[in-house]
């Protein structure tokens, strides 16, 4: 294996000196010990402490809700860990904003009584409230294009269970979508390094309309619940009975005040279709719930920090990270165990093998990602004053596939550094480093205030259609193999960076807006 990258790193040290463009860019050539790779690869592949990582978080731990006890369980277990291994600095740092109610589901069960017996899968969205013990309840459907299509219902729904929404046409799967990127496709993507700003990913228009389907959605919640309706069932948009969860379509209302919010329950794509097709035919349909639920009264939520001291450079720091908390109908193990042991175990093979490193090295484990990045933003704004003294912060949370490369985050100048860093993994998979923009993670909380915030690109496995945030997301999903590259990859680059001569160079920070052009 060494001797391939030693070639790969020779091809690039050729490529360089036969391009003339390369050179009057003066490229810095990155210093690149590869005795040190030989070792962070053997203890990352031959010695991982993955399995005993992942098993333990996914399947002793389990789910992990912001705000829940189980994170809290999940803390001290990750703090005991980074103790165990020699880390510094261990802290459960409580953020300076409270986050609202923790909640628990204590115990639920359903079933379509009429017009036949069946148990009825489903799952409570987060901060659903309770049922009066067990109760029956007729199944009504609301037509509703406005605000103003309430008033037709007046009355109507009084101990009612209502359907919100109307389930997908999903036809059978012909082809099995579970993939991974092959070597051709991947480099195409990535292409040559551009400075253009990627494209959004949403129109303008696009999110004027979820905006507005999402205040519909919350003012019909405030409505049903008034009225007395007693749960509200909303479609799962996956198939074969796999339920994709999220929070209370209350948002943070539910968290917030003191109130009992309504029940909402998420129903398998082919049981809400039976319900909804009944309600159309005018069969009475009635439904049998008990559903027990639990808030907390603890209003805190935390992160879990550690660190690896430097040396001549302790001062600065390479940070990586994973957001901890997961939703609660798996036991979070593709979003995000997955980066989660990947970021700690990349930690382990960095203080087992005792590497010097004249940047400290420190790791984040954010709750509130679920939520809107709460935790890693709020980590940020706590630390203002460390930030011109971080050179990068690297972030995991794209399910279990290994890593490919690395996004850019529309920093063109860290292409070629990165491409030096990553040459010699090629044996492992990595090709390099893809230009523009990623989202919806923990690294945008960084990369927003001006610190290099980097999120590796993965193969994407059955992430996006069977396990995001759904009661498949559990410990058989995971790929042992891929999550061992993972580590293995980050600690390299980790390593690397932080033995830099310099910091990671940084964005240019925005111009400010011209007078009179705000909005």
């Amino acid at each position: 294996m060494m001797k391939s990258v030693r070639l790969a790193v020779l091809a690039f040290i050729l490529a360089v000196a036969a391009s003339p463009a390369l050179l009057s860019a003066q490229i810095v050539q990155e210093r690149l010990d590869m005795g040190v790779l030989e070792r962070i690869q053997h203890e990352g592949l031959e010695n991982s402490h993955m399995d005993s990582l992942a098993g333990h978080l996914m399947d002793v731990i389990g789910p992990r809700l912001t705000g829940s006890s189980a994170i809290k369980r999940g803390n001290e277990w990750a703090a005991a860990m980074f103790e165990k291994w020699g880390l510094a600095n261990i802290t459960i740092e409580a953020w300076d904003s409270a986050f609202g109610r923790g909640w628990e589901q204590v115990s639920y069960s359903g079933r379509i009584v009429e017009p036949f017996t069946q148990q009825l899968n489903a799952t409570l969205q987060a901060w659903s409230g309770s049922t009066q013990g067990t109760v029956t309840c007729p199944v009504v459907m609301m037509d509703v294009k406005d605000t103003t299509d309430f008033a037709k219902y007046d009355g109507q729904v009084r101990g009612a269970c209502i359907l919100a929404g109307t389930p997908q046409e999903i036809g059978p799967e012909f082809q099995d979508r579970t993939r991974r990127f092959d070597a051709d496709t991947l480099l195409a993507r990535m292409g040559p390094p551009s400075d253009e700003p990627a494209r959004p990913r949403y129109t303008p228009e696009q999110i004027a309309e979820w905006r507005a389907q999402r205040a519909l959605r919350r003012a019909g919640m405030r409505w049903i619940r008034t009225q007395g309706a007693t749960a509200v069932l909303f479609p799962s948009g996956w198939t074969y009975g796999i339920l994709r969860t999220g929070g209370h379509p209350d948002g943070r209302t539910a968290r917030d005040s003191v109130y009992n919010p309504i029940p909402a329950l998420l129903v398998s794509h082919e049981q809400f279709g039976i319900l909804h097709r009944n309600a159309l035919r005018g069969v009475p349909t009635r439904l049998e719930l008990t559903i027990e639920n639990r808030f907390l009264d603890d209003r805190n939520s935390y992160n879990v920090l550690a660190e690896i001291p430097g040396t001549d450079l302790a001062d600065e720091v390479v940070m990586v990270g994973a957001h901890f908390d997961s939703w609660h109908s798996g036991t979070g193990a593709t979003d995000n165990g997955s980066g989660s042991v990947a970021m700690m175990e990349a930690m382990r093979i960095l203080k087992a093998l005792d590497l010097p490193m004249r940047r400290t090295v420190r790791i984040g484990l954010w709750s509130g990602e679920e939520q809107g990045l709460i935790g890693s933003r709020t980590y940020v704004r706590m630390h203002e004053d460390e930030l011109d003294k971080i050179s990068a912060y690297f972030n995991i949370d794209n399910g279990t596939g290994r890593l490919r490369g690395i996004w850019n985050q529309s920093n063109p100048s860290v292409n070629e550094i990165f491409e030096q860093i990553l040459a010699p993994l090629r044996d492992l998979g990595v090709l390099g480093v893809r230009s523009g923009n990623t989202g919806g993670t923990d690294h945008l909380a960084f990369d927003a205030v001006g610190v290099p915030g980097f999120n590796y690109i993965q193969d994407p496995i059955e992430y996006g259609f069977r396990t995001h945030h759904s009661n498949a997301d559990t410990y058989e999903r995971l790929m042992l193999d891929d999550l061992r590259q993972a580590a293995t990859v980050v600690a390299w680059t980790v390593y690397t960076v932080a033995n830099r001569d310099e910091m990671m160079p940084r964005k240019p920070a925005p111009e400010p807006p011209q007078a009179g052009g705000g909005r």
